[in-house]
């Protein structure tokens, strides 16, 4: 009897030898399976795009995971906002991020993507000129592309050199196809910006320029040779500061704009300080010209902004006859100096065609920028 116990402990031990080798080779088998977290790029949007950046990760679990997303333009900037940086995983390991939403992110060099666990909060990018190490030290895996520079058609107009906005997608505002041909914007023989909103080929493309000299406190001054009182409905004439560089206090937009925003009747002028849905940020008003020339302008300073609209083309502030409009703005939305510039652009409202079906121009005679010495 004792014999035949030692038998079967015996052949219980080589089972049980056999089951632990099983195992242990089974998880060998499963480390050398196993497989290194990653980042890839599946989309990266050329340069002056306003598409998404598409990426994958893989040997993570998605749930457990985000994706930190940095741009390079003049610096490094978070995308997509500041509030909510880090980017979701789909359960399939994709994403999407808008790196355009500012920040200049369309015309970045340099894009960056980190992999990071949730537990972790990604590093806040304003522009300064390198990302820091902790990124990589918190990363489970990360990316970087370069692209080449956007290059822009320039125009030099009143003394500044303005880019124009070019976009075969539609974009803001609007959204918009945007043209740089020499057709739709350009300057005459006698130093006038010309914009035009134009059709080719069934599609209706709108226009901007934008001074690249940063601008802040001051008297921006637009002078107008056009009826822009009699802008078809759906048209916007927009005069206005913009930063591309800082979203924080509304992108420092101040507005002057010549527009019905599509209704027939009703007033055609606003001014405004963004962000508009403030009641008390924005002034609207009519326009109603005797003849081409007008002038409208706003002077900023930290503690108020005088807006103002005159017939003809005076000196500021005019004389009492000449005053179309004005108002003086005190509100808790003044923002403050930074990086913006001053931007005109002519464009259609929702993307809709004019009403009456026809092209527009609009001439600008000068533009004069003083800036503030008290």
């Amino acid at each position: 009897m004792k014999g035949i116990h030692l038998v079967r402990l015996s052949v219980l031990a080589v089972l049980l030898a056999g089951i632990a080798l099983a195992l242990g080779f089974g998880v060998l088998q499963f480390r050398s399976n196993r497989c290194a977290p990653a980042i890839e790029f599946i989309h990266v949007p050329p340069g002056g795009s306003f598409e998404n950046l598409k990426g994958r990760v893989r040997c993570v679990k998605p749930a457990d995971y985000k994706v930190a997303v940095y741009t390079y333009a003049s610096g490094w900037w978070t995308k997509p906002y500041w509030a909510w940086p880090p980017t979701t995983i789909k359960d399939d390991g994709s994403w999407s991020c808008d790196i355009t939403a500012f920040g200049a992110g369309q015309f970045a060099t340099r894009i960056a993507a980190f992999l990071v666990p949730n537990g972790y909060n990604p590093w806040i990018g304003h522009g300064e000129p390198t990302l820091p190490a902790e990124l990589s030290e918190n990363a489970v895996a990360d990316v970087m592309v370069e692209r080449e520079e956007v290059k822009f058609r320039r125009i030099n107009f009143s003394g500044y050199t303005w880019h124009i906005k070019a976009s075969e997608t539609p974009v803001g505002p609007g959204p918009n196809y945007f043209s740089d041909r020499e057709e739709d914007v350009w300057v005459d023989e006698d130093g006038r910006l010309h914009l035009r909103i134009a059709q080719r080929d069934g599609q209706w493309y709108c226009t901007e320029v934008v001074t690249e000299a940063p601008l802040d406190y001051g008297r921006y001054v637009f002078r107008l040779a056009s009826r822009v009182d009699q802008l078809d409905r759906n048209i916007v004439l927009g005069l206005f500061t913009w930063d591309e560089t800082d979203p924080a206090p509304d992108n420092r937009e101040i507005d002057i704009e010549l527009a019905r925003w599509g209704q027939m009747g009703g007033e055609n002028a606003q001014y405004t300080v963004q962000p508009s849905y403030h009641g008390e940020n924005v002034h609207r008003f009519q326009v109603e010209l005797g003849g081409e020339n007008s002038t409208h302008g706003f002077d900023w300073r930290p503690d108020h902004i005088l807006f103002y609209s005159l017939h003809g083309h005076p000196p500021f502030p005019g004389p009492e006859e000449n005053v179309i409009a004005s108002w003086t703005y005190t509100g808790y939305d003044i923002p403050s100096a930074g990086r913006g510039n001053a931007r005109i652009n002519l464009w259609l409202f929702k993307g809709r065609p004019p009403a009456n079906g026809e092209e527009a121009e609009v001439i600008i005679e000068a533009f004069e920028f003083v800036p503030q010495t008290e």
